[in-house]
């Protein structure tokens, strides 16, 4: 699964982030050409350069012909024109419907009657729409980011002189983590802060996974003693990193990031905590742990643990509180080191058998999966426990649980 990750330590445009797809690939001129045949003259314009030494992609965006102050009911008839995918032109027209709504509430008056000004011209309809086809062209499934730097100063913009962040923004990063800084200007946009609140799924480091690519947006502004850019890191979170341990050669692991869930339970009865068990593993828990202990009050409960994926977590934990119905979770992020595991079929007298091979100090062990050796242990007549011990002792068999011994070369004998 492919994932995106924001370094935003220099804040965030609609621009910086449209640049740095581009840097990672995506051919805007595709995207001029369908904002041009929705009748909108525009020309991107993105180019290599500099900013304090770090190289990057610079967007520009020139509009061919005047264009007027559009309120939220034009913008959406400039997007149902466009040649572009019906989800990109719906996730593009609820971004914008709350980017009016924001206006709206910031400035007292209705969504109707808001004029996007400087935030609703051109550039914000093809950062909008840009964000979301680009994400769609590269098949990014989610988007993480880093914290996020607060700023101040002050704007000048059509309602005369407002502070920073503009309240726009202000609203848009309500619940969102930030950090204090020195810089004194817009390093958070109107557009860059509706792009945070539209598509990033969970802020916090870079979640584990092989880094397919990175790619650095630039912004306009110079900022002191460092550069304005925005990194976007490609990665494939389904695809960790395989290291082999020093003292075995013969033994790889696997060293995963993975999210730990937990909370205290004592308001569930026995056919809950079960029912409760099940839903999290559908929902995506990789495993669910329950040590029984007594709660506050001497009553009888114990601890939930639920182990998840870091892409995961928005879903997982969403899960913990719709199934458990707790009031409040613990998360900590760990790694766990797994042996390397390889899918394979053993042939037996009763038929195939799916298992997976590890290998352990130059043996090779091969465990059933469970729920294959019970089905199979029903269609020969036969319970689990009585199929294991046959499948044990049979010459042909050896290698089953107890494993096979490999030469130096790795040829299993």
């Amino acid at each position: 699964m492919k994932i995106l990750h924001l370094e935003c330590s220099s804040g965030l445009g609609g621009d910086m982030f449209l640049a740095s797809l581009a840097d990672l690939g995506v051919d805007l001129h595709l995207l001029e050409s369908a904002l041009r045949a929705a009748g909108l003259g525009v020309r991107l314009i993105c180019r290599s350069t500099t900013r304090q030494g770090l190289s990057g992609k610079f967007l520009e965006i020139q509009e061919e012909t005047h264009q007027p102050l559009r309120r939220l009911s034009d913008i959406k008839t400039v997007l149902a024109a466009l040649p572009l995918s019906g989800e990109v032109i719906q996730r593009s027209l609820s971004a914008i419907e709350r980017l009016g709504q924001v206006e709206a509430q910031v400035h007292g008056m209705a969504v109707e009657d808001v004029h996007f000004h400087e935030i609703g011209a051109m550039d914000t309809i093809v950062d909008v729409v840009g964000a979301f086809w680009a994400l769609e062209t590269l098949e990014i499934e989610q988007v993480f980011a880093s914290p996020l730097p607060w700023f101040e100063g002050r704007i000048d913009c059509a309602h005369g002189f407002l502070p920073l962040p503009a309240p726009a923004v202000v609203e848009l990063l309500k619940n969102k983590p930030v950090y204090p800084t020195e810089h004194r200007a817009e390093l958070i946009t109107p557009t860059g802060a509706l792009l945070l609140d539209q598509i990033v799924a969970a802020f916090g480091p870079q979640p584990c996974g092989t880094l397919l690519g990175c790619g650095i947006g630039l912004g306009r502004t110079e900022l002191a003693r460092q550069p304005n850019a925005l990194r976007s890191f490609l990665v494939d979170a389904r695809s960790p990193s395989i290291r082999s341990a020093s003292r075995h050669q013969a033994l790889e692991t696997i060293i995963e990031d993975i999210v730990v869930l937990e909370t205290n339970i004592d308001h569930l009865t026995g056919e809950e905590l079960g029912a409760c068990f099940e839903g999290l593993l559908q929902d995506g828990a990789l495993d669910v742990l329950f040590t029984p202990g007594v709660m506050k009050k001497n009553r009888p409960g114990g601890l939930l643990q639920v182990i998840c994926r870091p892409e995961d977590l928005p879903e997982v934990e969403q899960a913990v509180f719709r199934h458990s119905m707790t009031l409040g979770l613990r998360r900590r992020r760990m790694e766990r080191v797994v042996l390397k595991r390889t899918p394979a079929a053993r042939e037996t007298p009763f038929g195939s058998l799916p298992t997976k091979q590890t290998t352990l100090d130059k043996q090779i062990y091969a465990r059933p999966e469970f729920e294959a050796l019970k089905k199979l242990a029903q269609r020969s007549g036969r319970t689990v426990a009585q199929l294991r011990y046959l499948l044990q002792s049979t010459a042909d068999d050896a290698q089953f649980e107890e494993g096979a011994e490999q030469d130096e070369s790795g040829v299993t004998r």
